[in-house]
């Protein structure tokens, strides 16, 4: 893999995060969460347009707290935290997953309620559906069409326990059936792995916090620990190109002193790219970024150039240079273009 070159195409001071990309019938487009930090009750999601993934233009913009049509999980008035944005694309319709999770209880280690998953739907990419709860009690993790299902593994805190992981399939992509539990964890992506086999990459949340990669077989009742990778890869995102199959993500230094829970600076956090091979991983490219930075979409041009939406703050200025606090910084939308 080469750089080409990088665009930033989104930049107002606030904190922009959690992308998603895809091209579909015919244009690029580009959604991601607008807020005044990373934990925010006050945010909207942005969707961009381009025709040829270089030149981007705002297509809309919505506070998707004051828009969903479904019955909500919370009362009226509850502040939430609105975040990420994964498109899949289904030929006839593109749907865009987005989650909202509350905020947390004040000194205790666990949340005022469930949160929620949420589904937009469009068949232009042009209008879009009023976002509609599809999955209250679940963030639900970037889902794929494989083998005539939706599949994916979704996630939550659950008390006395922590983040646990459990596997979810649909129909339809709005009512999702819940199964078994795949592993204790946060972010997790499934990817097929032969014709009853699906692998999921997990990102723990116990020290040390490394990536561990599960596998199960049809009917998914079970889960077996293939490996661990010795790397804090956080936010994963699976793609196969050429045959071959690359993980993005967010790669965070380990801890320097693990008797002290010495964290290292946050400038040292990159958005990275992996080549697997059976259950090994590879750098194969490291994009520019530092701090609060990752959650990245993927599309290919028709010239074969690989377009990778992400956001950082490697070059959005530090109000507050003095504290090493990234999710209270500002933070900007790049658009990479890869040669393979």
């Amino acid at each position: 893999m080469q750089l080409k070159w990088i665009k930033k195409v989104f930049s107002d001071g606030r904190h922009n995060a959690f992308t998603g990309l895809t091209l579909f019938k015919g244009h690029y487009l580009l959604a991601f969460r607008n807020a005044e930090k990373h934990g925010s009750e006050s945010s909207k999601q942005v969707i961009m347009t381009s025709p040829d993934g270089e030149q981007w233009r705002v297509l809309q913009e919505t506070v998707l707290s004051e828009s969903i049509v479904a019955p909500h999980a919370l009362p009226p008035g509850t502040p939430m935290d609105y975040r990420d944005s994964y498109f899949l694309n289904v030929g006839d319709e593109l749907k865009l997953y987005s989650f909202f999770v509350p905020p947390m209880r004040r000194n205790e280690d666990e949340r005022m309620a469930p949160p929620g998953t949420l589904l937009m739907t469009s068949r232009d990419g042009v209008n879009w559906s009023e976002p509609v709860m599809v999955c209250a009690g679940a963030i639900l993790w970037k889902p794929i069409f494989w083998q005539g299902r939706f599949w994916c593994a979704g996630y939550r805190r659950e008390p006395g326990v922590g983040y646990v992981i459990r596997m979810y399939e649909s129909d339809d992509g709005k009512t999702w059936l819940q199964g078994s539990v795949i592993a204790g964890g946060s972010e997790c992506m499934l990817t097929p792995a032969g014709a009853n086999t699906l692998r999921a990459f997990v990102r723990t949340e116990k020290k040390p916090c490394h990536m561990e990669i599960w596998e199960s077989q049809t009917p998914f009742t079970t889960w077996e620990r293939l490996a661990v990778i010795p790397k804090i890869i956080q936010a994963p995102h699976l793609v196969t190109l050429n045959g071959n199959q690359y993980l993005f993500g967010r790669e965070t230094p380990s801890y320097q002193d693990e008797a002290q829970a010495m964290k290292p600076p946050s400038s040292l956090r990159r958005c990275k790219i992996w080549k697997v091979v059976e259950t090994v991983v590879g750098e194969v490219l490291e994009l520019p970024s530092s701090g609060d930075t990752s959650y990245v979409g993927t599309a290919i041009r028709p010239d074969g150039l690989l377009l990778v939406s992400y956001y950082s703050q490697h070059e959005a200025k530090d109000p507050d240079p003095q504290h090493d606090d990234p999710n209270n910084k500002p933070s900007d939308i790049f658009v990479a273009a890869i040669q393979l």
